[in-house]
């Protein structure tokens, strides 16, 4: 029955547990390594997210919609869940979908779709913990994973994301000291078709591209869906939905009952307790 009560979840999935029903979803995908890469080091890269085919439509139209500005040496383009079919597939990928299952809980939210677009001399990100937006010290239970999809193969010369271990811990930004002291990073290297992805607390920047050519990247990142979302598509949604069905209605915040005003606490019953179990996992 749709309207079925579930019963509620009492206890809370620990940080980094795989809860049972994604668990054959990991498995299935050949995610484990990676589940425990991203719990012990904040960090792990998915090769082979999807087919060639698929990573050259992505390259191609982010190329198209995200200009080069000369005088920058690089162009971005931001809210583009609605702007072209592949972006939409960028953000449902199965793989990518598991894995932020994992870090951020069921039910979770998608934040923001950004691309860029880095030439030789473009400037540099600095280090830093994409949880701008929260106070220190971050929350045990991650609330933000940043999934990067490298479109251009990923070398430390071609501008790779670098990463600073063992920084998921200080769960804090760098100071200004700290920010300027990259010694201790690596660069995430992979094909392109890969996706590198780091959750919240990971202190992370990019080295300077010192190759002539692009270096082309998706950016998808996915909240815990007690977070507000960074982008606002509630003017494409219904459309999203119909076209994408069940996984888009739950990253645009659908089937929770967060900042829903017309939702009836008794009638809706099933939506609160389907809200306070996914919070839990």
């Amino acid at each position: 029955m749709a309207n079925e009560i579930p019963t509620q979840i009492r206890d809370t999935l620990p940080p980094y547990a795989i809860s049972d029903e994604l668990l054959p979803v990991i498995e299935k995908l050949g995610l484990q390594g990676n589940c425990r890469q991203l719990a012990r080091e904040g960090w792990t890269i998915v090769e082979n997210a999807a087919d060639p085919d698929f990573v050259e439509r992505l390259r191609e139209t982010i190329v198209r919609t995200a200009p080069v500005e000369p005088a920058m040496g690089m162009g971005s383009g931001a809210q583009l869940l609605d702007k072209d079919r592949v972006f939409a597939e960028a953000v449902l990928n199965p793989k990518l979908m598991a894995m932020a299952e994992f870090s951020v809980g069921r039910g979770f939210l998608l934040g923001s779709v950004v691309s860029t677009v880095r030439r030789k001399g473009s400037p540099v990100t600095p280090l830093h913990a994409d949880q701008l937006h929260l106070p220190a010290p971050f929350p045990e239970h991650n609330m933000m994973l940043t999934a990067c999809w490298a479109c251009t193969d990923f070398t430390k010369e071609a501008g790779a994301t670098m990463v600073l271990p063992g920084s998921r811990t200080f769960r804090r930004q760098p100071s200004e000291e700290e920010e300027a002291d990259i010694s201790g990073a690596v660069a995430m290297e992979c094909p392109a078709g890969s996706v590198a992805m780091w959750d919240g607390n990971v202190w992370h920047g990019n080295w300077p591209r010192s190759l002539d050519g692009d270096r082309i990247v998706l950016h998808t990142s996915y909240y815990r869906l007690a977070m507000r979302p960074a982008e606002d598509y509630s003017d494409s949604a219904d459309r999203l939905v119909e076209e994408f069905g069940a996984p888009m209605s739950q990253v645009l915040g659908r089937d929770d009952f967060l900042y829903k005003k017309d939702l009836d606490p008794v009638a809706d019953h099933a939506v609160y307790i389907k809200t306070f179990n996914d919070a839990q996992r």
